[in-house]
């Protein structure tokens, strides 16, 4: 099965794109990532309430860094970049109510219903309208593998250092890219998406490293947690992961000489695969002081 995949896997030349022109036809897709072209996966309130008490439930915890202390005492400002519906933001809030919340993505949730929570709606890349040292905590989760490294490099991380206070602490809880663990089919959308990735600015075989990379550049005072979650004991991971490939079904196709009904064939195996494989994956946290 292997070598009649790896036989499938014939990635059009024509579609090897520099960074310029993937930015110039991004606004022809619907539903794209406007940095990648990459299309979006839809995500309601429920489905996002559950991915945030499965990270709680593996991690035991809304954070790692050290900032309880400040925010029971009061008056601590965070700010949470990409937000998403909030569930976080809202989740910290009502757990420290003397202590103020902004959450920040290009979509936000309709006005806060919390009196210590505010909403920006503004895409990161832009430059955050912050004076500097405005905040004790930074958080940010499931964002940072959206971006080019890149941008993270030369936009975002300055800003984030620029408005973090002397002795404030940043975190980010990402995914890593690296599945491990795979079968046949499953490595066959892997390579195929990993092509994509790389046309458009992103590299993301070496998003571990380039993580690490952003946090030691920036003379950060950093340290890294990872644990190891296996897709049998993580049902809401399998189906988005799952998802994600339904959702990118015309971009594969389009690197491929599969057809459509061959693709929705590999994709009906790969389910069964992430539990006979024991396939696995990374959820990583960076918890980093400025010095």
């Amino acid at each position: 099965m292997g070598n009649e995949l790896t036989t499938l896997l014939k990635v059009k030349k024509n579609k090897v794109i520099n960074e310029k022109v993937c930015n110039r036809n991004s606004h022809e897709h619907k539903n794209t990532n406007a940095n990648t072209g990459f299309p979006v996966v839809d995500c309601d309130l429920t489905k996002e309430k559950d991915h945030h008490e499965f990270l709680i439930k593996i991690w035991n915890s809304n954070f790692y860094s050290p900032v309880e202390s400040i925010l029971k005492r009061g008056n601590a400002k965070v700010l949470d970049v990409g937000c998403g519906f909030g569930t976080w933001t809202y989740d910290m809030a009502n757990n420290y109510t003397l202590s103020h919340f902004t959450g920040i993505d290009v979509i936000i949730p309709k006005e806060s219903v919390l009196s210590n929570v505010s909403f920006v709606q503004a895409d990161v890349l832009d430059g955050l309208k912050y004076s500097d040292c405005s905040f004790d905590f930074i958080y940010i989760r499931d964002l940072l593998w959206y971006i080019t490294t890149k941008d993270a490099r030369n936009k975002l991380f300055p800003d984030l250092l620029r408005i973090l206070k002397p002795g404030g602490w940043i975190e980010c809880l990402e995914y890593d890219t690296e599945i491990m663990n795979t079968g046949p089919n499953t490595q066959f959308l892997i390579d195929i998406l990993s092509s994509y990735f790389r046309n458009h600015g992103l590299c993301p075989n070496d998003f571990y490293k380039s993580l690490s990379r952003l946090f030691k550049e920036n003379k950060l005072e950093y340290q890294v947690e990872e644990k190891i979650i296996y897709f049998y004991d993580a049902e809401l991971s399998t189906k988005k992961y799952i998802l994600i490939f339904k959702v990118v079904k015309s971009v594969i196709l389009e690197y491929t000489s599969i057809n459509s009904e061959q693709y929705d064939e590999i994709l009906d195996k790969v389910w069964a695969e992430l539990m006979d494989y024991k396939t696995c994956f990374r959820s990583i946290r960076h918890i980093a002081k400025k010095l």
